[in-house]
């Protein structure tokens, strides 16, 4: 943490504390930047008094090999700035005052991300291409990047939307069976690579990932015994038992490979009519400026909206609320202003929320019904 306002570092630290991460405090931007050459932090806090000094450090951390990595979190007055921070590497925003509310949600939202880069299964790197299907995409390509037993890394080529469940089908190399299997998009970065979460794997599925990855995730001594050749000399003529034994494992391969397509098809069948994977209302795609504020409170977060429907939308920020809470949203347009009740329904910080609305009164759903008008004729002209 790299702060000299007394009183700040008295309120960050004590969450930090509060979430359990050893902090080093560091009132001198030279000192800081001297320790980010010499050793790795997960986590670097910056409150400095010059807009320089945050600079010089983001792209001190950000082309040392040691800090590349480490998450970034910047304390700023206004928003003037915010556009510049972010192209240096910034991954989270805490707004001045700071206090003890603003601090834990940002920090927390941090602590998830880190918790979520510490990998718990063993990955294997891999290249192969998939088809997939998604809302808004059918039978499009990706590349996979590493796979594990409950998720794997993807390339994608662009942004998915939020909280997106997408269906894939591939080929692991040296297999001949496909794998479908459907996922969640758990975070996703500018370019297009994106983590997926496995949600539903049909058994045969299962099995040949299963195979796949204890043959790849193999010790290295092992496979040096595969090297080695082994001659041996076999009889010109195959007795007729052996022929016979050829024909009956013929056979039955032949069945189980269409049982094994019979089960994949239905297995796709089922991941598709599940009623989780089919949306009732009509989505809009969008992205319009909104304030949200914790109901009860006057703490106004700005964020964007997007995916909205009758029944409810997204909210694009980096502090996500935690799932249940109520909340007012405030979404301006050239001809109206809308505010709005709802409850978290999905929450995922670092990335956004979904929000279910409330609207108890004809107002608020006429009020709704004319954003969504707005949306459409917009989307048209464009």
């Amino acid at each position: 943490m790299v702060c000299a306002d007394k009183a700040a570092v008295q309120e960050l630290h004590r969450v930090l504390e509060e979430l359990s991460i050893r902090v080093e405090v560091c009132a001198d931007p030279v000192r800081a930047g001297v320790r980010l050459a010499q050793e790795r932090f997960d986590l670097i806090l910056l409150d400095c008094e010059k807009q320089s000094d945050v600079v010089a450090l983001l792209h001190e951390s950000r082309s040392s090999r040691v800090n590349n990595q480490s998450l970034a979190v910047v304390v700023v007055a206004g928003q003037e700035s915010i556009r510049e921070l972010f192209s240096l590497g910034v991954n989270f925003v805490l707004y001045k005052p700071v206090s003890y509310e603003r601090v834990l949600s940002t920090l927390r939202a941090a602590q998830a991300v880190l918790f979520r880069d510490k990998r718990r299964k063993a990955r294997a790197a891999v290249h192969t291409h998939a088809t997939i299907d998604y809302a808004g995409g059918e039978q499009t390509r990706a590349t996979l990047v590493d796979l594990a037993e409950d998720g794997m890394a993807v390339h994608f080529g662009k942004r998915l939307p939020p909280t997106c469940k997408v269906y894939f089908q591939f080929q692991l190399p040296g297999q001949t069976a496909t794998v479908r299997l459907s996922g969640v998009v758990m975070w996703q970065d500018w370019n297009g690579r994106a983590g997926v979460q496995f949600v539903d794997v049909p058994q045969t599925s299962r099995r040949i990932l299963s195979e796949w990855l204890k043959s790849n995730l193999a010790d290295a001594p092992k496979r040096e015994l595969a090297d080695e050749a082994v001659e041996v000399e076999h009889s010109t003529k195959p007795s007729e038992s052996a022929i016979e034994a050829d024909r009956q494992q013929a056979a039955k391969d032949s069945v189980d490979k269409q049982e094994t397509k019979d089960r994949n098809r239905d297995a796709v069948a089922r991941l598709r009519s599940e009623p989780s994977n089919r949306r009732g209302q009509t989505r809009y795609a969008c992205r319009l400026g909104a304030e949200v504020y914790q109901q009860g409170s006057s703490v106004r977060n700005y964020c964007h909206l997007s995916d909205l429907s009758p029944g409810g939308c997204y909210l694009e920020m980096l502090l996500a609320f935690p799932v249940g809470t109520p909340i007012e949203i405030t979404v301006r347009t050239q001809e109206m202003k809308l505010r709005l009740s709802g409850e978290v329904k999905a929450s995922h910080p670092g990335y956004g929320m979904g929000v279910s609305f409330k609207l108890n009164t004809r107002d608020e759903r006429h009020g709704v019904q004319q954003l969504i008008d707005f949306v459409s004729a917009a989307a048209e002209k464009a």
